[in-house]
């Protein structure tokens, strides 16, 4: 199986650009030959889509990554160096990073993943998402659905 998981919070502005685009996938019949995951709240729910029946993932998210907002990246998570001050792992606190890491610890199968992180303009305790990622909703969410075209059959 492959998917597309989006993660963040509905009550964080741009931080819910992920769910805002697994959902929008998923209602627009957009995920063929993958499932759109909506993960609000605890990351520690990614593990149940680990383990060897997992072909592949792609995992949207707002990411402070130094671009202007709006911007976006595809990177692994090898690619990434977290910049959170937490200790050990929380279902409170999310860190996705901890949350391979915690996988690898356990022997959990981490199945090859992408990131697609999309630089936040604005994250406040809000509905909604900003001007600057809501003008180019379309472009993030043809970049997601498109992720696993043919070329990345494996």
């Amino acid at each position: 199986m492959r998917y597309l998981i989006g993660i963040g919070t509905y009550m964080g502005l741009d931080d819910s650009i992920g769910l805002r685009i697994a959902e929008e996938v998923a209602a627009r019949g957009l995920d063929r030959g993958f499932r759109a995951i909506e993960l609000p709240g605890n990351l520690l729910d990614l593990l149940h889509y680990f383990g060897p029946d997992t072909a592949d993932m792609l995992v949207v998210d707002s990411a402070r990554m130094g671009l202007a907002p709006g911007e976006y990246r595809f990177f692994l998570p090898d690619d990434v160096v977290t910049r959170k001050s937490l200790e050990g792992i929380s279902t409170h606190e999310g860190d996705l990073m901890k949350v391979f890491e915690l996988a690898r610890e356990l022997s959990v199968t981490v199945p090859p993943v992408t990131l697609m992180g999309i630089e936040p303009a604005t994250i406040v305790p809000e509905m909604g998402l900003s001007r600057a990622l809501e003008e180019r909703f379309g472009e993030y969410l043809a970049a997601a659905a498109g992720f696993f075209g043919a070329e990345r059959a494996r």
